[in-house]
């Protein structure tokens, strides 16, 4: 190392000296000024800070040559990094070569003992310029920004504040909601009338034929009393119809008395009373008619008048 990086080293270890112990007396006057008055501490403090920039002031004259010695030992520092690697290399490349019997042991420990001194020579130079790196980059940055302003000594602790009262929260009551008037219920739909049922057809009485001695019984019981008076003698007969050729009124009002029925009597004659016994028999000449026969089939005397 020339003799001349030598004296700015030597310069600039100085002036950093110098400048720690101007901040350590700032940071101690304000501790220390409480039996001092005001102005003196003030004076006291003006002249360490101005001595602090003059200081700065100086490193900044050698800020070129700090920058120029970094570079180097930058450079240095990476020379030395190779010869580093490379001495590694060499040491692994014999260590091969032993174990495949190319080098004997006394080969082998040789070159182990040259490369381990020679590695090792290497890794102090690059802690060593390491080192320098790392204090020329800090005197670097000191020099680059404003000097460092004195740092306040603490303020005395405040009192502790005492701790809060706990307040317990009550929520106030929320108001009870008015009633709310419901609306009454809407009555109840009315059932629907149900229809009236159709009136079922009238259905016409069915005319069952019994044996002859029912009917002739039924019409027993409907005759009136003259009905049954005995028969008159023929010639009497025929005086009294050749008198009322027609139905008298006394036979048609026994013709209304007598129960009405839903259908109409077949008149005389018709064939769909073909199939009714015979059992009216006629006063007048005897012979057997149907029940439904008004006028007798031989003389033609009234039956109902009988």
């Amino acid at each position: 190392m020339a003799k001349g990086t030598l004296d700015t080293d030597t310069t600039i270890e100085a002036l950093l000296q110098q400048r720690a112990q101007f901040e350590g007396w700032l940071a101690r006057l304000d501790s220390a000024g409480d039996k001092a008055p005001p102005a003196v501490r003030a004076k006291v403090r003006s002249d360490y800070e101005g001595r602090l920039r003059g200081v700065i002031e100086e490193l900044r004259g050698h800020a070129t040559t700090i920058a120029e010695e970094l570079d180097r030992h930058k450079g240095t520092q990476a020379g030395l990094d190779q010869n580093r690697r490379g001495a590694e290399e060499e040491l692994a490349e014999a260590e091969v070569r032993h174990a495949v019997g190319e080098y004997t042991e006394d080969d082998w420990r040789r070159i182990s003992d040259q490369s381990g001194e020679r590695l090792g020579q290497l890794r102090g130079e690059l802690r060593a310029v390491g080192n320098e790196i790392a204090r020329l980059s800090e005197v670097q940055g000191l020099i680059g920004g404003p000097p460092k302003a004195a740092v306040p000594p603490p303020a005395a602790p405040a009192p502790a504040a005492p701790p809060p009262i706990a307040i317990a929260y009550v929520p106030e009551p929320e108001p009870e909601p008015e009633p709310v008037m419901e609306a009454p219920a809407p009555p109840p739909p009315r059932p629907a009338p149900k229809p009236a049922a159709a009136p079922s057809p009238a259905r016409e009485p069915e005319i069952t034929h019994g044996p002859p001695g029912d009917e002739l019984a039924f019409l027993k019981s409907v005759a009136p009393e003259e009905e049954r008076r005995p028969v008159p003698a023929p010639a009497a007969a025929q005086a009294r119809r050749a008198s009322n050729p027609g139905p008298s009124g006394s036979s048609v009002t026994r013709m209304s008395d007598a129960p009405a029925t839903t259908g109409h009597a077949p008149p005389p004659g018709k064939p769909g009373a073909a199939g009714v016994a015979k059992t009216l028999k006629c006063g007048e000449c005897g012979t057997l008619n149907r029940p439904t026969e008004w006028y007798c089939e031989r003389c033609g005397a009234e039956l109902a008048g009988l």
